[in-house]
């Protein structure tokens, strides 16, 4: 598993396409699909699952049962409301097979919804676009200042307004990292959060002309060149470009991102190849 350390953000990471993707924010207790649950993640409390593909999501029963032999809560899965109940279906046959029951606590979202992770920190969901239903998911940071008319009121007035219901407060969101899951480019070109926020792991399936554009869209997937294309669509502090496809080596991967994207957009990229390389 990759470590890497973003300014505030320690990231553990597994991300390779087709094969396995699981992404952790330890200090969060927070992580983003499953890849087959590598040890990292049975301690994480909260995993955030983005579609049902199995490089995404086949360690989720290992992951309620690791947690249950270690005397640990069930921990909170959310998952696309669409896979609900195939999801429940399958980890109660698990039981079956197993001989043993465990507890299961899958929670449904969908975009709009907003997740509290701690205080003043929430994940919404994002609709991404698969061949199948699949989201993508922002850590925000929601900070709330007294509106500027009522700056020189005393602190029971504000009190008493608070009380009536007044919204006496502006309240800025800051997205600060967000995971695209598997998807066409849409999600960053339609979605102005994306966009603007300050870390941005992104799939990047492939890089090269034997797998152009047409064939990365028709599996839901992004390419090298729709990044290279919208290049002024990244206004993040941070690109980390993940789930390559298996074909590609490490040194294959670096020479054609850093030929493709223009120099500005290169020199804040990070590749989350194995091994993790970055000249």
């Amino acid at each position: 598993m990759t470590e890497l350390f973003l300014g505030h953000f320690h990231l553990k990471a597994i991300g390779l396409g087709g094969i396995e993707s699981c992404y952790i924010l330890p200090e969060f207790q927070l992580a983003f699909d499953f890849g087959r649950c590598p040890e990292e993640l049975i301690d994480i409390s909260r995993v955030f699952l983005t579609h049902g593909h199995l490089d995404h999501a086949s360690g989720l029963p290992y992951y309620f049962s690791q947690r249950s032999l270690k005397h640990l809560d069930s921990g909170e899965v959310y998952v696309p409301k669409q896979i609900l109940e195939p999801l429940r279906q399958i980890l109660e046959l698990w039981h079956k097979i197993e001989d043993f029951s465990y507890t299961i606590n899958l929670i449904p979202v969908e975009p709009g919804d907003k997740i509290e992770v701690r205080q003043n920190y929430y994940i919404r969901p994002l609709l991404a676009h698969h061949r199948i239903c699949a989201l993508g998911y922002v850590l925000v940071k929601e900070t709330r200042k007294l509106k500027q008319e009522f700056l020189n009121l005393p602190g029971e007035k504000i009190r008493e307004l608070k009380e009536k219901g007044e919204r006496i407060f502006d309240i800025q969101e800051t997205p600060l990292f967000c995971f695209s899951g598997d998807t066409t480019i849409e999600f960053v070109t339609q979605n102005p959060l994306v966009q603007k926020t300050e870390i941005l792991l992104l799939e990047c399936t492939y890089i090269d002309e034997k797998k152009p554009v047409e064939i990365a869209r028709k599996w839901g997937h992004v390419h090298l060149d729709e990044i290279a294309t919208y290049a002024s669509c990244f206004q993040n502090k941070q690109l980390i470009l993940t789930h390559f496809s298996k074909r590609y080596t490490p040194s294959q991967i670096e020479e054609f991102v850093k030929k493709k994207l223009p120099e500005e957009l290169w020199a804040k990229t990070i590749l989350l190849v194995r091994p993790f390389e970055k000249s």
